[in-house]
C-alpha cells in the first residue's frame, strides 16, 4: 500500500516526482555527458560558470576546496569548455566562464532535459498540469527571490 501524498514530506514527494520524470529520460542526457567526458560535479560547474565566477565561487559553490575546483576548471580549459582568466588587478584572482564550446553543451543538455519534462508532462491529466504550473510558478518566484541572497553570498569570494 503506497503511503497518501498528504502523509509524505514536501521534499520526498519532489524526489518522488523527479524519480518518476526521470524514467522518461529514455538516456537523453548521459550520452552528452559520456561524450564530452564529463562528469556530474564538472557539469555542475560547467552551469554555474555560464556567468564569470571567481574559482572561490564556483568551490563554494560546490563544496569543494579550492585546489580541487581549479585542478576540476583546469581539466574544462583542457576540453575546451570553459575560458579561464585572470584579474587585470591581482594575478593571483582568477575566474571561469563557459566557453562558446561549452555554451553549445548546456544547450544540448538543455534541451535533453526539456524532452524528457515534456514526455513526463505529457503522461498528466490537463487538470493536473495547471495545477502544477501554477505551484511552479509561485514557487519559482519566491525562489528567485531566495536565490538572490545566495548568490550574492557566493559572488563575494
Amino acid at each position: 500500500m503506497k503511503p497518501s501524498i498528504k502523509s509524505i514530506s514536501l521534499a520526498k514527494l519532489v524526489s518522488r516526482f523527479l524519480g518518476e520524470m526521470h524514467c522518461f529520460d529514455a538516456g537523453g542526457t548521459l550520452p552528452l555527458l559520456h561524450a564530452a567526458k564529463l562528469t556530474t560535479p564538472q557539469l555542475a560547474a560547467l552551469e554555474f560558470v555560464f556567468e564569470p565566477r571567481t574559482i572561490s565561487a564556483v568551490a563554494s559553490y560546490l563544496g569543494l576546496s579550492r585546489p580541487a575546483t581549479s585542478q576540476m576548471i583546469h581539466k574544462l580549459v583542457g576540453r575546451g569548455l570553459v575560458k579561464r582568466s585572470e584579474s587585470t588587478t591581482d594575478r593571483r584572482q582568477k575566474s571561469a566562464l563557459a566557453s562558446a564550446r561549452g555554451r553549445a553543451l548546456l544547450d544540448k543538455v538543455a534541451s535533453a532535459r526539456a524532452a524528457r519534462f515534456a514526455a513526463s508532462i505529457s503522461a498528466l491529466s490537463p487538470r493536473a498540469v495547471g495545477h502544477l504550473k501554477n505551484a511552479l510558478c509561485e514557487a519559482a518566484v519566491q525562489m528567485g527571490k531566495a536565490r538572490t541572497d545566495f548568490k550574492r553570498r557566493t559572488m563575494q569570494h
